[in-house]
């Protein structure tokens, strides 16, 4: 059922009371989202999905790199893996940056390696294939200081009942280009390219376009540089500015020491580090069923559409309820049911079912990438979240390298029958079932909203209070007044009396006068 134009525009108008609510009881004039926001969200998305598209671009023609520029198959691998690797490797700094500077300093710092990345990349032919490894390195350096800074940034210039969407799709842009980074190379640059010696020289030119062209992409990145903002003039919100002063090893040693965190972080690997790498290996899962390439791409998408539709309505949901584990559960034992239905639907050889259940998938589970980052918050406030959202991302990315070694050894690449695309799935199911006993592990903890709660709380009695010493000043001023106004009533009435007594004994004069002339 659709939502009218009206039913939106009072929902919008429900939330800003909400938000106001709080806003009064914090003792903040007022909370709002100003419109600019939007173009702060383009801006994220935008670097998230341009940097992202860098992560395979070597990887679909790997047959194709390897005989130009006569290097290992390690050494193609290698361009992935070590964009990847970059996010763990620099996390912490990465986060203390954003917790001290600001995430648009940081977001700037990740576009302008993000440039020079794809720059040192067009050296290609110059110099050999090992410039492309420093050029990922560079771009894979700057995905930390763009992606950690996601929860300052939905926190910065969103109401907390949008913040779930606002996640959602940052998720979704990140998967979406790295979707990308597989098509570009394979159906638009190397589509109908064979290598042959004679052919050698096209290769070339075709490899070095490849690169020129994300180059200047990446251009598209400049203007920014020069509109991001790191927050509004007052904020959407009233959460409690998290801990600045935090160095590098202590944020580790206390994210060691939050057991409750430590479950979120295995829970959010082993499903979305798992699910990267089992999307890897898709294409070669689908085709003994009769699937080609457009097939997958469309499954794929239908996955990230049915995440955008459940969005807003999950982050409704959590927003009101407060209840990230209860939520959690739900969303995780329906997403559970729905992959284990994968292989069967596959066996029935039918497109139609198979979006159907990858679109309700996407549905069900990719919420649970803002539900369970905001619940890693919570779990380690009031640290920063930013430390929160960089080890999560760096336990997915470790996941999605490690799953995608298995996976690709069990689903037998080109080679793949039946049988490996069953013992694949039942692996990606069963790690995906170990994630969800580490979730059913966790305790439901909201540091930074019984915080929140119990500052509006202490806040509502000072202002009760303070109506009440109000009301009784006005009380007293007004018996004040009361007893005024009585006793000026009396002296006015003595006043009128004399008046009148006076007036009554001229009368009496004028009389007398009028009868003495009389007689």
């Amino acid at each position: 059922m659709h939502k009218t134009h009206d039913q939106l525009t009072q929902e919008s108008q429900e939330d800003l009371y909400n938000e106001n609510k709080s806003a009064s009881l914090l003792g903040v004039k007022s909370y709002q989202q100003y419109a600019y926001r939007w173009i702060i969200l383009i801006c994220f998305l935008s670097v998230v999905f341009i940097n992202g598209i860098a992560y395979q671009t070597f990887i679909p023609n790997a047959k194709q790199f390897i005989e130009l520029y006569d290097v290992s198959e390690q050494i193609i691998t290698l361009s992935g893996t070590i964009f990847l690797i970059m996010q763990p490797l620099f996390t912490f700094f990465a986060s203390s940056f954003i917790v001290k500077k600001g995430f648009a300093l940081s977001l700037n710092f990740g576009v302008l390696l993000t440039i020079v990345g794809y720059g040192i990349r067009l050296l290609i032919n110059k110099f050999s294939f090992s410039i492309v490894i420093l050029g990922q390195a560079c771009l894979g350096i700057s995905r930390p200081f763009i992606l950690n800074g996601q929860i300052t940034m939905a926190q910065n210039w969103f109401y907390p009942s949008n913040r779930t969407a606002v996640l959602t799709a940052c998720n979704a842009f990140q998967t979406f280009s790295m979707i990308i980074s597989v098509i570009w190379p394979a159906n638009w640059i190397f589509q109908d390219y064979s290598y042959t010696e004679e052919l050698k020289e096209k290769g070339l030119e075709l490899s070095l376009k490849l690169q020129y062209q994300q180059f200047f992409l990446s251009l598209v990145l400049i203007p920014v540089i020069f509109l991001i903002r790191n927050n509004p003039a007052t904020p959407p919100s009233g959460f409690k500015t998290t801990e600045s002063d935090v160095g590098v090893q202590e944020s580790i040693i206390k994210l060691l020491k939050n057991g409750n965190f430590i479950l979120i972080l295995l829970t959010y690997s082993f499903y979305f580090g798992t699910i990267k790498g089992y999307g890897l290996n898709v294409p070669y899962l689908m085709s003994p069923f009769g699937f080609i390439d457009t097939h997958y791409s469309i499954a794929s998408s239908m996955l990230i559409i049915g995440g955008f539709i459940s969005a807003g309505m999950v982050s409704k949901i959590v927003q009101k309820f407060k209840k990230y584990k209860a939520i959690g559960i739900v969303l995780l034992t329906i997403s559970l049911t729905l992959t284990l239905l994968t292989y069967p639907i596959m066996m029935t050889e039918q497109f139609i079912p198979l979006c159907i259940q990858q679109l309700l998938l996407g549905f069900f589970l990719i919420p649970m990438v803002p539900v369970l980052m905001e619940f890693g918050c919570e779990a380690i406030y009031p640290l920063n979240g930013s430390f929160s959202i960089g080890v999560m991302v760096s336990g997915a990315t470790i996941a999605a390298l490690l799953s995608s070694i298995l996976l690709t050894y069990t689903a037998k690449g080109k080679d793949s029958d039946k049988l490996s695309a069953l013992i694949t799935t039942i692996i990606w199911c069963s790690i995906f079932l170990i994630g969800f006993i580490f979730f059913l592990l966790t305790k439901e903890i909201e540091n930074r909203s019984k915080e929140q709660e119990e500052k509006e709380r202490k806040n509502f009695i000072k202002s009760d209070s303070s109506n009440k010493n109000h009301q009784t000043s006005i009380n007293e001023s007004f018996h004040s007044e009361k007893d005024k106004s009585k006793e000026d009533f009396k002296q006015e009435q003595v006043i009128i009396v004399q008046n009148q007594f006076l007036q009554n004994n001229d009368d009496l004069n004028k009389n007398d006068k009028n009868n003495d002339q009389q007689q």
